[in-house]
């Protein structure tokens, strides 16, 4: 039992990781404004959310007024109606493992195959190639928006991969008249998210008529769901096509991005599949080239609102870490242990550095917020309830959920009405706005004073904050 337990160690110590990553991102950003009866995204918020039906008229007011992610916008609204972040704390780090889980899967084409070596080499990926790590997978708002979609749309995929992996695959009947449900939870996820499992069905369609095999009830039953959810996400938006000089304009912007953050991906996996097809006269397995597919779809998708980057490329580094997996796994059958052990260890060196620094960023912003947090309480307890306060909280790597969020902010920016009346909702105070801090982000000096006086003038944990928030 002992022997089972231990190669799947380094599993648990990633989910307990994970965890801690998520006590330490604090309620952020748009968080605020979901905690709030929603109206419009430029009025002001004035009450919190204080009843179930609440919920649900903030999120019809959110699909009318701003976007149309109807699943993500119902989540991050209910969690936030809990005002008890521990909750969510909690379930975002089960759907963290699940979706990990679910990559291995759809890189295998069975859980049964997905080894601890592969869920961490899985996670190393995502670390290294997401460009928003932090706001995609900790910050709530951006993790219902993108990891949990993310989740939805692994899960809804699974029987068509059993399908691919094996042609008699069926599911129950019940199960398969059924599977209209997750379809519709999957294609009413994100925008490009959606299109690129909508050209991965496209593709996958293809594949079974040029191969002639029967299509099953579950695909038909879930590819109808899946358009009808897809609908309901499209629908709130409104003027899609920017024009043809905009097409030209957007493609180039989105075409930048794209090789300026996915060329290293793409470049790999150009050079495997080359070395599986040229090198060792393999046939490139079908799921592979599905999966590229819809990563390049996801892309293209974005061509229409001109933005490529950020939290928008969630799911296009996914698609793509899948692709690369696939063929990893494919090569690693065929290519001498030594090579696949050197390549472990050149990822490792990559990722040890950058986990250094981007867990030294989290915990940074955790301590500032704590600081800025502390002193707004104490300022509210004084009678003090038109509070400025300092900012903004400097972050400066992306695996923290606070890079580059709406911080409290000062009446000259277009995001003051939104952002800070949800704030000053929040904390029940009359105002809340953000003034200059005087620069100095060496949070460790802070700390090397607090612990040289700590036993001296008998400080405590508050003390800290304090110093903190004094020296910033």
């Amino acid at each position: 039992m002992k022997n089972k337990f231990l190669p799947w160690l380094p599993v648990f110590i990633t989910a307990i990781v994970f965890f801690i990553f998520n006590i330490l991102t604090p309620v952020w950003g748009d968080d605020f404004i979901h905690a709030c009866f929603f109206t419009g995204w430029y009025e002001p918020h004035t009450t919190l959310l204080s009843s179930f039906s609440d919920v649900v008229i903030s999120v019809y007011n959110y699909y009318e007024t701003c976007n149309g992610r109807g699943v993500a916008n119902f989540l991050t609204f209910l969690f936030m109606f809990f005002k008890d972040k521990n909750i969510f704390n909690v379930c975002n780090t089960i759907v963290y493992c699940t979706f990990v889980f679910l990559t291995g899967f759809h890189v295998t084409g069975s859980f049964r195959k997905i080894s601890p070596l592969l869920f961490i080499f899985i996670n190393i990926l995502l670390w290294l190639s997401l460009f928003e790590w932090g706001q995609n997978l900790l910050w709530l708002t951006g993790s219902f928006n993108y990891l949990w979609t993310g989740t939805f749309i692994l899960l809804f995929l699974i029987p068509f991969r059993k399908k691919m992996e094996d042609l008699s695959y069926k599911p129950h009947i019940v199960v398969s008249f059924l599977w209209v449900i997750p379809g519709v939870i999957a294609g009413w996820s994100m925008e490009n998210s959606a299109f690129g499992v909508f050209m991965l069905l496209l593709a996958y369609f293809v594949l079974k008529l040029c191969e002639k095999e029967p299509v099953a009830v579950f695909e038909i039953s879930g590819s109808i769901g899946f358009v009808l959810g897809f609908f309901m996400l499209i629908r709130a938006r409104n003027n899609f096509f920017p024009g043809f000089w905009g097409l030209i304009e957007n493609t180039k912007h989105v075409g930048f991005y794209f090789i300026s953050y996915d060329a290293s991906l793409v470049l790999a996996i150009v050079l495997l599949a080359a070395m599986l097809i040229c090198v060792k006269k393999i046939h490139m397995a079908k799921t592979t080239i599905v999966w590229f597919v819809a990563a390049l779809a996801s892309v293209a998708a974005m061509i229409l609102p001109g933005y490529m980057g950020g939290r928008s490329g969630f799911i296009t580094q996914v698609f793509f870490i899948i692709t690369l997996s696939s063929l990893v796994v494919q090569l690693k059958q065929i290519v001498p242990k030594k090579y696949t052990v050197t390549a472990g260890i050149m990822l490792v060196l990559f990722f040890v550095p950058s986990f250094y620094t981007g867990s030294r960023e989290i915990i940074k912003g955790f301590l500032y917020h704590q600081a800025r947090e502390r002193y707004i309480l104490s300022e509210k307890r004084n009678g003090n309830l038109e509070i400025k306060v300092k900012t903004p909280i400097p972050i400066s790597d992306s695996h923290s959920g606070m890079y580059g969020g709406p911080d409290a902010l000062d009446n000259n920016s277009w995001l003051y009405v939104s952002h800070n009346s949800g704030k000053v909702t929040w904390y029940g105070i009359k105002s809340l706005d953000g003034i200059s801090a005087s620069g100095n982000d060496d949070i460790a000096l802070s700390i090397k004073k607090f612990i040289n006086r700590r036993k001296p003038e008998g400080l405590s944990i508050n003390d800290l904050f304090i110093i903190i928030y004094e020296d910033w």
